[in-house]
């Protein structure tokens, strides 16, 4: 499942998004059998840079999905 935030690699997310992305995240948690989420970055190294350095992997509540 593939998930767009608007914005770039090279400008703060806003508190919302991480608000909405981890609402988001629950709920797929609680539909498909999730074990991890990670960036484009770790799927296509090299090639996509996103979410990007400005991105707070500890803002997401479900970076590793139990």
């Amino acid at each position: 499942i593939g998930i767009e935030l608007e914005g770039c690699d090279f400008e703060e997310f806003e508190a919302v998004q991480y608000k909405v992305l981890n609402a988001l995240l629950q709920s797929l948690k609680n539909t498909y059998p999730i074990q991890y989420v990670v960036g484009h970055s770790d799927i296509a190294p090299g090639r996509k840079t996103d979410p990007g350095p400005f991105f707070h992997w500890s803002k997401v509540a479900e970076k590793q999905i139990n």
